[in-house]
């Protein structure tokens, strides 16, 4: 199709959905002047009250919104509200009745010339809840109209007043309109319940079926595979490797060869890392992958993107914020004399003296069950000792079913018990490792860890490998005087929130190790301007069960305020 073409027809759409929102404009403005002629004409047109008119002209607001991002339930609502009206405009037969019903025909036509550009679906799993949701609206209806009946019935006669005319009673009172007859006060309250009840089912039901979705990516060998060789070739931030964990969809490019590791958060789709392919290749993947995201309607949240692509990405309209820094080791450079590296040796003395030795564990060479046991139980000794759950899709697994290409480095003690391991991914092509999964057991030896991280340098230098890393601490490095909005939030939260997640611990574990560098991390995200509900994605797939633990640890800490003042 001519690009002439697609123009006209998206100008067209939003000519209509623009006519939708100027009339719910002028529904809501009109709900404030009760003794208008105008808003008298409305509410005979449309048949409701003043109460309800401000309810439709809020959900019509949402309507319009949900359009312009061409949700199909959306313009399925859209059409059967069209056609509703234009047939209680045939039947009233009014010069404004008919103005209406010439325009919702026209609206009715355009929409329907238009099907295939409305292709945004909702869930399978939302669709059913909002039918349920909505179904449970018809029993309040339901519920009123048999109240209705059991009073009305006495007083009007059974043969006057049938249950059908109740519900019709019942209709007319959710679209505003008071029942002529008189009831007992009892009744009108729960008569006003079932209104409000009837309304809030609606409006869940359309929460439910304006949830953008994806079809979740397939994982298939070939595909991880393609990725592999896709994050050996071209990676240079160093927790692209993650892209390859069980809990990542993988998009990959169509007009160029590429990678895009994301996750799925209602509405948010959350990157982990910069895209990963040729650098002259980087503009066409990442206007690719946005436009993807644009047309299932999803907001966009890039975390721990490195500073390489940073301009291509304001280039594109991306909102950034700086969210931290990663501590990298250039490893020809790297030393532990000096002052600078006193506490370094200090803790690696004092594990040597416990008789701590490192090893390299290498599955694909020779599978050894003891030490793949020995690190399950390290696993669990290490969770045990945590007060949160464990962190996800920032973070990798030991992946011992299928290395690739992962590195495993473990300490044994002096008697011979294996007390800790890492777990290092590549980037840079294999010219750098980051360590991922860092794990000790009860009774490691203090400068175990660093004993680890050191000896795995020095077989990475030995190797002709660069670069070492221990990945991002989350908020470090933040500017208070030159930052924007988000950033200053950033720092809010890393200054006043620390006993949550523990922010300054993290940046002194990794500061402890001497890095050569620290490289600025960033937040990406589109809109420009970030909601409240995309920092909320962007911790809840980190830890599903971020509030409960939050809310734990606050009261936790307020017993302990407490006993200590008592």
């Amino acid at each position: 199709m001519k690009q002439s073409t697609v123009s006209m027809r998206i100008r067209i759409e939003n000519l209509c959905i623009g006519i939708i929102f100027l009339f719910s404009l002028m529904l809501f403005a009109l709900s404030f002047f009760h003794r208008s002629s105008a808003e008298a004409a409305v509410l005979v047109a449309t048949e409701m009250g003043w109460m309800v008119q401000r309810a439709v002209s809020v959900l019509l607001f949402c309507l319009v919104s949900q359009l312009k991002k061409r949700k199909r339930a959306a313009y399925d609502i859209t059409l059967l509200l069209l056609l509703l009206s234009l047939l209680r405009g045939v039947r009233q037969l009014t010069p404004a009745s008919v103005l209406i019903s010439v325009i919702d025909l026209l609206l009715l036509a355009a929409f329907l010339c238009f099907r295939r550009d409305f292709c945004c679906p909702a869930a399978p799993k939302d669709r059913k809840r909002s039918l349920y949701v909505l179904l449970l609206s018809v029993l309040g209806v339901l519920a009123n109209a048999a109240v209705s009946y059991h009073y009305l019935s006495p007083v009007l006669g059974r043969g006057r007043h049938t249950f059908f005319n109740s519900i019709q009673d019942s209709l007319l009172i959710l679209l505003g309109n008071q029942s002529a007859a008189s009831i007992p006060h009892a009744a009108h309250v729960l008569e006003l319940s079932m209104f409000w009840f009837s309304w809030l089912c609606i409006v869940a039901a359309l929460v439910y079926a304006f949830k953008p979705w994806l079809a979740p990516a397939a994982h298939h060998a070939s595909d991880i595979q393609h990725a592999r060789t896709l994050l050996n070739l071209y990676s240079q931030n160093s927790c692209s490797y993650l892209a390859l964990e069980d809990d990542k969809q993988l998009y990959f490019g169509h007009a160029v060869d590429g990678v895009v590791p994301y996750g799925v958060v209602d509405d948010t789709i959350i990157v982990n890392g910069d895209p990963v392919c040729r650098d002259e290749d980087f503009p066409a993947l990442l206007q690719e992958f946005k436009a993807y995201c644009e047309r299932s309607a999803h907001k966009i949240f890039f975390l721990s993107v490195t500073p390489h692509y940073l301009e291509e990405y304001k280039k594109q309209g991306f909102g950034f914020a700086k969210c931290g820094e990663e501590a990298r080791f250039a490893l020809t450079d790297y030393e532990i004399s000096g002052k600078k590296g006193a506490k370094m040796r200090m803790n690696i003395n004092h594990a040597t003296k416990a008789g701590v030795t490192v090893s390299e564990y290498r599955p694909l060479e020779k599978r050894d069950p003891e030490i793949e046991q020995a690190f399950d139980r390290v696993t669990d000794e290490w969770l045990g000792q945590k007060k949160s759950s464990l962190l996800s899709f920032t973070m990798g697994t030991a992946g011992l079913e299928n290395p690739m290409d992962k590195r495993y480095f473990y300490a044994r003690d002096k008697d011979n018990q294996i007390v800790a391991y890492i777990v290092f991914v590549p980037f840079l092509g294999k010219d750098g490792y980051m360590a991922d999964v860092t794990r000790h057991g009860n009774g490691a030896p203090g400068g175990v860890m660093e004993t680890i991280i050191y000896e795995a340098f020095q077989v990475f230098k030995n190797e002709g490998i660069h670069y070492g890393s221990l990945g991002v601490a989350p908020l470090a490095g933040l500017d208070d005087e030159k930052a924007e909005p988000v950033e200053k939030l950033l720092r809010f939260v890393y200054d006043h929130l620390n006993e949550c997640y523990g922010f300054k611990d993290l940046y002194r574990a990794k500061e402890k190790y001497s890095p050569t560098e620290w490289i600025p991390a960033y937040y990406i995200y589109l809109p420009k301007f970030p909601t409240p509900d995309m920092f909320y994605a962007v911790v809840k797939i980190q830890n599903n069960n971020v509030i409960r633990e939050a809310v734990q640890s606050f009261l936790h800490r307020k017993d302990g305020r407490d006993k200590k003042q008592s």
